[in-house]
């Protein structure tokens, strides 16, 4: 990957954030008031189960320290818009995926530094050099916060501009994820080659793990099918764009992306090629 790519790599992501903010309204909030036991479920789901069990696959089958940190890296991340998107397939509480979406995505600005720099420390520490979580809060500011709020302020002072546009804007953010992906691979293909097996079957287990979670845990809380469908899908789809754009940043890389963003490169494609079906199984079943 050129240095100009690179460069432009945040922006990619700052654009998907923007877009992810155009698509938010203040009002969609209310549902945290009207349904807070779904949101509260698949909150602490998102927080706190997704990166427990990357944590625990990741242990149990031993990868190599980069690999194992890019897992935990992607764990990390919040949901994106492709959620939302597939929530809307699924016959979800649209509404309730957009809000956590929303609220984990701004709390990525404090959640994200903290555990990049414990995973780091751990599994990283035969590593030449440090990160600083500080830093890093500050990209994810500049990054993910900024411009979904930019989006939203975007949205309201111009909204039947951005309702008009939603779908260009949308087009435009799904070529850049694609791209980045694309290039995430291009970066690791060695690495890729010798490891795509152990890698997919590492990330295939937690999708399905954390898919099979969320629905147990939502129908013992009694959430309805609704919300439970919603949960089990934000839980499970995360935002691989952040964790490719971050690698380089963590690793201090100034050409190509590091191994680290190889996990989350894959995890852009296997969650597709897992979520779908589930979908299809889930959409219309009562």
């Amino acid at each position: 990957m050129s240095n100009i790519a690179l460069a432009l790599l945040p922006l990619a992501l700052a654009y998907i954030m923007f877009t992810l903010g155009t698509g938010l309204k203040l009002s969609d909030f209310k549902v945290i008031a009207t349904h807070p036991k779904a949101f509260f479920v698949g909150l602490i789901n998102q927080v706190i189960f997704v990166p427990l069990v990357a944590l625990a696959v990741v242990l149990i089958t031993m990868p190599p320290p980069t690999i194992a940190f890019g897992i935990m890296l992607i764990s990390f991340c919040p949901g994106g818009v492709t959620s939302n998107m597939l929530t809307f397939y699924a016959k979800g509480n649209v509404a309730l995926s957009v809000a956590l979406t929303g609220v984990v995505s701004l709390l990525s600005v404090v959640t994200l530094p903290i555990l990049i720099t414990l995973a780091f420390d751990h599994f990283m520490q035969d590593q030449a050099g440090s990160i600083s979580a500080v830093k890093i809060g500050l990209v994810m500011f500049l990054l993910t916060t900024l411009p979904v709020t930019l989006g939203m302020l975007a949205r309201r002072k111009f909204t039947d501009f951005m309702v008009r546009k939603s779908s260009i804007l949308n087009g435009i953010a799904s070529v850049f994820f694609v791209l980045i992906v694309l290039a995430a691979v291009a970066s690791n293909w060695e690495l890729l080659k010798s490891q795509a097996t152990v890698i997919g079957l590492e990330l295939v287990l937690i999708i399905v793990i954390l898919f099979a979670l969320s629905m147990l845990t939502s129908r013992v809380l009694k959430l309805s099918w609704f919300d439970t469908k919603t949960v089990s899908i934000e839980t499970s789809i995360q935002n691989s764009t952040t964790a490719i754009t971050l690698a380089p940043i963590i690793m201090g890389t100034a050409v190509g992306l590091p191994a680290i963003a190889l996990p989350a490169a894959l995890y852009g494609v296997l969650m597709y090629v897992i979520a779908i079906p589930v979908i299809a199984l889930i959409r219309n079943k009562n």
